[in-house]
């Protein structure tokens, strides 16, 4: 299963306690993971960097019921001023940890083996 890293901790909760959220994503990591996502993929979604990874990693998985790609232009003085942008809904399957991490080496992917947990609290 593939992963989400660095998501707002209030975006997490939000979706823990609602059940279903449209994030807008803006990470070239996670982005390029969404690209080579399919609707209904269930994904892992953490709060964790993806260097802080570890096992026992506490995460969400959620399917993908949604998702849309665009980009926007900025302002600022920098060498880029467009920036891509996702905007993605997911579905609450489930809290879970992990239990194996491996990453693609050819789209450098991060993916994990997950083991669903039925008690989760946010801290």
């Amino acid at each position: 299963m593939y992963v989400l890293t660095c998501i707002n901790p209030r975006v997490f909760r939000e979706l823990i306690s609602e059940g279903i959220k449209t994030m807008v994503l803006r990470s070239a990591h996670n982005i390029n993971t969404i690209l080579k996502t399919t609707l209904g993929e269930p994904i892992f979604i953490t709060c964790r960097s993806e260097d802080d990874i570890t096992r026992e990693t506490e995460g969400i998985i959620a399917v993908v019921k949604n998702i849309s790609i665009f980009n926007s232009r900025q302002t600022f003085d920098n060498d880029e001023y467009e920036i891509t942008s996702a905007r993605v809904q997911f579905e609450l399957i489930n809290v879970a940890k992990v239990k194996d991490i491996t990453r693609n080496e050819t789209d450098k992917r991060l993916s994990v083996d997950i083991d669903r947990v039925t008690y989760y609290r946010i801290s």
